[in-house]
């Protein structure tokens, strides 16, 4: 069976891949014989899985009469049971139906036994409050205020359902008191005798504080809020803690000089030490953010006895006339200048009138620093309460000064400028502050501005008076060490030193001289004058006078009266000595301006065959010269410029360090942001002094350096030649004249300005004058002729002198020196067919001045004897 029906399955298979295409239409209307065919056989194969289905249909027959067989037995079954079944149904439907009542009386029971639970619980409660009622009414008749007012804070608390419930009439008391007051309800009980003790209680306050009693004034405050009063208790305890701070903060003793900064500091600290010791105490009863409001009552208390003080202070210090007097001399002052100097002026103020207004600035920072310094307390404290109550807006309203208690705290004097309702507008969001919760505006804030005012101009005065004061006291014109005038004649100059040797009087301002090898002992030599020094300590102790105060505008208003005095008094004035024409001796200047004048046998090496050699110079006098006046006055306005770079980037840093200190727990960031734009402002200005410098230290380098410069560069060629035999070359190399010369001179010259020059205008010196000896020098060699042995020994010369001064000057000369390196390889080739393959193979740095050009080199080549014109080596060694 099973393989009949594996054949019937694959007949099928096929006869449905055959007959897929084959339709019953088709195959009648086939006419050619090949279709019929097909066809024929497609037929065929369809009978014969037809007669398959067939055979296996009769053979599953008998299972088939079987199964239905069993069927039909089922159905009498089913017929049986179907007729049991009816009487359970009925059975099931009354059951259900009983389950259901039960259901209902079950649910009425349940909500019998909630009332029956609840009235049990109203019963209690009732009870208990009857019982606690009478245990009231007891204490309050036995003033036993403890028990009272806790009973009052339980029913405040946990209470209130029970007296709104109907059944309360039945735990009033029998008692006479309410008899007699015609109390009927236990709410009216309640409430009469809250009253009662807070009136008790107010008294009770009162007459300790009266007694100074402490211990009972404690016991008070912590009833307060059991009575529902924590406003009433808060109020009383900040009136009793402002009362208490008058007695704190009296000085005792006497006391002298700023007595009214002390006041303040003394007034600050007692509140501070208020609010110190009591924060547990309110927070432990009263919660957490309720010191807010003693913190607020204790700022304007605060506020009033500084106006106050700063009442006083105005008046006893005289602040109105010392102003009139400082505006009388600024009006004097820009009357003066507009008269010729031979006028004798008149000055409004005297010295003990500026003693004064000293002793006042002075007085004025230290109180501006404290209240800065008190307010910063006091925002630290409040600050964490004020965040404390911000999830709760409400809290917040009842915990907060009220407008009219806040325009009540305001003092009468100072109502005309502080409107209660303009200022206290609580809608306006300008009477407290968001983070803190202080009060934004005070009594203190416009005693405060008037305050930052006089301050700005004692400060400005002081400033502007100082520095001229500083300017008109420089001892520029006494400075010692100055006798010898300094010459390019460094002979006479070393000898002038060992004669005279350093001064016996002043130890100078700087006593080494560093920064190079040139570096000597300068102890007879005063460098700079008076006049930077007392400039920056002026400026320096009024900046961070102006810092310490904390406010913005004030260092602003400083800052600038700062750049405009230094810029109008110092900086004018050293310009004007820096740029000064520079004076030397007689010999000196013929010989320097003869070599500049000279264009042709002045700057002849005598190799060319025309003699040359130095002049003879003067010796320079002793005693102190017009010419030393000159020079003194130059270098020392130049140190003084560079001093004053550096005195300058020292207090910028002093004062940005002291504003980061100062303004680190500030809340409004916006002043810090001022305050550092001022101090950036002043470090902008050091640019004025390096420009003046660098302008003076080029005039020197042109009239003075490079005139010098060739000088010594004269006078180190003279009778030397590269023109050499070989004799003389080896002499040379073994006793180097020009070497030796050069750096004996540059060497006198530079021990002569090195004692007289800060090292970094020492340093800028040096670098202009070995910028002009390179310049000199290309030019002289154009100007000279060679031969091979000649350029070589140049080469040494030029290599020599490179390396001497980058030791002593210790900066790198690469530079400035690569023109006259290339000279020297071009000058020492063989041939002039070696010149750019020498050039090439030694790359240079040409930093400083560019290459040198074929036209320069082909004028090099022409200054070499012993090369003809286009060949390609020497014609011989001799000259």
């Amino acid at each position: 069976m099973p393989a009949e029906s594996l054949a019937a399955s694959a007949i099928d298979d096929d006869l449905a891949e055959e007959l897929s295409w084959l339709k019953l239409d088709e195959v009648t209307q086939a006419v050619d014989l090949a279709e019929i065919e097909h066809a024929y056989q497609a037929l065929e194969l369809e009978e014969a899985r037809v007669e398959v289905e067939i055979s296996e249909c009769i053979e599953g027959s008998a299972k088939v009469e079987a199964h239905l067989a069993q069927l039909f037995a089922l159905q009498e079954n089913v017929a049986a049971m179907a007729t049991q079944l009816v009487p359970m149904q009925s059975v099931i439907d009354a059951t259900a139906a009983n389950a259901g009542a039960i259901s209902g009386s079950v649910r009425f029971l349940d909500q019998e036994r909630l009332k029956l639970e609840r009235a049990l619980e109203t019963v209690k409660e009732t009870s208990l409050l009857k019982t606690r009622l009478a245990e009231l009414l007891t204490a309050m008749d036995a003033r036993d205020i403890d028990a009272a007012a806790t009973l009052v804070h339980e029913y405040a608390t946990t209470g209130s359902e029970t007296l709104d419930s109907p059944f309360v009439c039945f735990a009033a008391p029998a008692h006479a008191s309410n008899a007699a007051a015609g109390l009927e309800s236990p709410r009216e009980t309640i409430a009469a005798a809250t009253k009662e003790l807070v009136e008790r209680v107010s008294y009770m306050f009162d007459a300790a504080v009266e007694s100074n009693n402490t211990r009972e004034i404690g016991r008070c405050f912590r009833l307060f809020p059991l009575l529902g009063e924590e406003q009433r208790g808060l109020d009383r305890y900040s009136e009793f803690l402002c009362s208490a701070i008058a007695d704190k903060s009296r000085l005792t003793g006497e006391v002298r000089g700023s007595v009214y900064a002390l006041r303040i500091t003394r007034l600050f600290e007692a509140i501070a030490a208020v609010i110190d010791n009591h924060f547990s105490l309110v927070e432990q009863h009263y919660g957490a953010g309720r010191m807010v409001r003693v913190i607020q009552r204790l700022q304007m208390e605060g506020a009033r006895r500084a106006c106050m003080v700063l009442d006083f202070f105005e008046e006893e210090r005289h602040i109105k006339r010392r102003l009139s007097q400082i505006q009388l001399a600024d009006a004097s002052a820009i009357k003066a200048r507009a008269q010729p100097r031979s006028v004798e002026r008149e000055d409004a103020i005297s010295d003990a009138d500026f003693k004064d207004i000293t002793s006042i600035l002075v007085e004025i920072v230290l109180i501006e620093r404290q209240i800065a310094t008190f307010g910063r307390f006091l925002e630290s404290r409040a600050a964490p309460e004020a965040r404390s109550l911000l999830e709760d807006p409400e809290a917040r309203d009842r915990v907060f000064l009220a407008p009219e208690a806040l325009a009540k705290l305001v003092p009468i004097s100072s109502q005309s400028t502080f409107d209660a309702s303009a200022s206290y507008n609580r809608s306006s969001g300008g009477v407290f502050d968001e983070n803190t919760g202080l009060i934004a505006h005070t009594p203190l804030s416009a005693r405060l501005e008037w305050l930052t005012d006089t301050y700005v101009t004692l400060e400005t005065f002081f400033v502007s008076r100082s520095v001229a004061k500083a300017m008109a006291l420089d001892d520029a014109d006494s400075l010692t060490g100055w006798n010898d005038v300094i010459s390019s004649d460094a002979d006479s100059a070393n000898r002038k030193g060992q004669l005279s040797g350093p001064s016996a009087t002043g130890a100078g301002r700087h006593s080494k001289v560093q920064g190079s090898g040139f570096s000597q002992t300068a102890q007879g030599i005063q460098q700079t004058s008076s006049c930077v020094g007392d400039m920056f300590f002026v400026v320096k102790t009024a900046l961070e006078h102006a810092i310490s105060i904390q406010q913005p505008a004030a260092i602003e208003a400083v800052t600038q009266c700062v750049i405009s005095s230094m810029n109008s008094e110092f900086l004018a004035a050293m310009q004007s000595r820096a740029l000064e024409k520079w004076a030397t001796a007689a010999a000196s200047s013929r010989s320097a301006l003869g070599s500049t004048a000279s264009s042709e046998s002045g700057w002849r090496l005598p190799g060319v065959g025309s003699p040359g050699g130095s002049a003879e110079h003067t010796a320079v006098p002793v005693q102190l010269s017009p010419q030393a006046q000159s020079q003194r006055r130059v270098l020392v306005a130049l140190n003084n410029l560079d001093l004053a770079c550096t005195y300058l980037q020292k207090t910028v840093d002093g004062l940005r360090a002291n504003a980061s200190a100062e303004w680190a727990r500030a809340s409004r960031n916006d002043d810090a942001a001022r305050a550092k734009t001022a101090i950036d402002t002043l470090a902008a200005f050091s640019a004025k002094f390096t420009h003046v410098k660098q302008r003076s230290l080029e005039q020197i380098g042109v009239h003075v350096l490079k005139p010098w410069m060739r000088a010594i560069l004269q006078h180190s060629y003279c009778d030397i030649k590269y023109v050499l035999t070989d004799e003389e070359f080896n002499d040379m190399q073994s006793d180097n004249l020009f070497q030796q010369r050069f750096m004996l001179k540059f060497r006198g010259l530079a021990q002569q300005l090195s004692p007289r020059l800060t090292p970094g205008n020492f340093a800028a010196a040096l670098d202009l004058a070995i910028s002009s000896l390179a310049q000199d020098w290309e030019r002289a060699i154009r100007q000279s002729k060679f031969n091979m042995l000649g350029g070589i020994m140049f080469e040494k010369d030029v290599r020599e002198i490179q390396r001497y001064l980058e030791q002593e000057s210790g900066s790198l000369l690469r530079p400035r020196f690569a023109r006259l390196v290339q000279m020297a390889d071009v000058l020492a080739v063989e041939s002039a067919a070696d010149v750019r393959h020498i050039l090439d193979a030694q790359p240079v740095d040409m930093s400083a001045r560019g290459a040198l050009s074929e036209k320069d080199i082909q004028g090099l080549l022409a200054n070499r004897i012993d090369l003809a014109a286009g060949s390609d080596g020497p014609k011989g060694t001799t000259g």
